[in-house]
């Protein structure tokens, strides 16, 4: 009896052994009984990790450090893990949430966390059946790696000559402490400074990037001419010596000039002094200048008479002009040496009596109205009784030279 029920049992076992020899990969790879997330309608994840270090299948699945799932199996996909967890269908996986792997216990046990990155709030729900990719996951350092870059530190990273290093700079500050009192507070004077300039600092970094970019967009000009500079400057070396010929004789110019101005110097400034009056007269007739350069374009007849007298686009004009000896005498001459001796001069303006030989129509007095039935008087000329006094007696012009 107990004979049969051992070969039953041997049965049993050798179907089971056969019927999971194509998938069995060990204990781990069969589900314990009581894991969290193995029930029915459990939500299953896939995580793709670089690194898994020693992670298990029936490895616990952590939120906010609580097991809600264990880990179900794992595979290679293009030089990476897939993992896949199965969490209770109650609990809220966070729609930010990223895996880590990390070390439960020192004694080596592994577990897969999915929370919310460090310092943000969980958001929204992960659909059943997301992928989280390789940039949505990490692996903390094990123990041995911790331990590994920590005797990596005492041993061989120099940690020994830390000591040396301290006396040595502690003998080099001993005599300098108030030098280095003095740049420190130098140093915190400078960045005080440039705290106050920051927004000096970012306009001019601002502007920096505006010209680069405008020096970006001129790529093809600033190619352009960085191949032609160096053809100029092969036609600047072969003009060199005339170049230098050209300097030397514009030197020697500036040296004569100088010299000119120098010697000059009381002529042209007695000049200057002399061409005041002769200025200050032009601008005491500064006001008639306006009035005259009207006639310039229509000499010798006014607009008005143009307007008015003339019916057509064109006029002949017939000028007779007296350039006789005795006519430029009494005239042009007049008041030189070469003038008419004797004859009497007009005033210049600003001259006494001026005004008396004045044909300007706008400082000619005007008579009085003539009344009903009366007839017009003309004024009495300059001498005569009721008129203005006569000019006062021209001096006689000096004598020729050798006359």
């Amino acid at each position: 009896m107990i004979a049969r029920r051992v070969a039953a049992c041997a049965a049993v076992a050798l179907m089971v052994v056969s019927g999971t020899a194509c998938s069995y990969h060990g204990l781990n790879s069969l589900p314990l009984p009581g894991a969290e997330g193995r029930g029915s309608g459990a939500a299953t994840y896939t995580v793709e990790i670089a690194n898994v270090a020693t992670l298990e299948s029936n490895s616990p699945v952590l939120i906010n450090d609580v097991v809600v799932g264990s880990v179900r199996d794992m595979r290679a996909e293009n030089w990476h893990a897939a993992v896949t967890v199965s969490v209770d269908p109650t609990v809220t996986v966070p729609g930010n949430a990223v895996a880590r792997v990390g070390q439960t216990s020192l004694l080596g046990s592994m577990h897969l966390s999915l929370d919310p990155p460090l310092g943000e709030a969980p958001q929204g729900r992960l659909p059943a059946g997301s992928t989280l990719p390789l940039d949505r996951s990490s692996t903390y350092p094990s123990t041995e790696r911790t331990l590994s870059s920590l005797s990596t530190v005492l041993n061989g990273g120099g940690l020994g000559q830390l000591s040396d290093i301290v006396a040595e700079s502690s003998a080099a500050l001993k005599d300098h402490a108030g030098q280095l009192r003095d740049v420190l507070g130098r140093f915190n004077s400078l960045l005080t400074l440039l705290a106050d300039q920051r927004q000096d600092v970012v306009d001019t970094l601002t502007e920096l990037n505006r010209l680069s970019g405008t020096l970006a967009g001129g790529n093809d000009v600033i190619d352009k001419a960085l191949q032609t500079i160096p053809s100029a400057i092969d036609v600047l070396v072969r003009e060199r010596p005339r170049v230098t010929a050209a300097l030397e004789r514009l030197g020697a110019f500036s040296d004569t000039a100088r010299s000119v101005i120098n010697t000059t110097q009381a002529d042209l400034v007695q000049n200057l002094q002399n061409l005041a009056p002769v200025i200050k007269a032009v601008a005491d007739v500064g006001p008639k200048l306006t009035d005259v350069l009207p006639y310039l374009t229509t000499f010798p007849l006014t607009q008005g008479v143009i307007d008015r007298g003339l019916k057509g686009d064109y006029m002949n004009l017939f000028v007779i002009l007296d350039l006789t000896v005795p006519r430029l005498k009494r005239t042009l001459l007049l008041g030189t040496r070469f003038g008419q001796p004797r004859m009497p001069l007009t005033p210049a303006p600003g001259d006494p009596y001026y005004l008396n030989y004045t044909w300007d129509p706008l400082n000619t007095g005007i008579a009085p109205p003539v009344g009903l039935g009366q007839t017009a008087v003309p004024n009495p000329p300059p001498g005569a009784p009721g008129g203005p006094p006569p000019p006062p007696p021209v001096p006689p012009n000096p004598p020729l030279a050798g006359g």
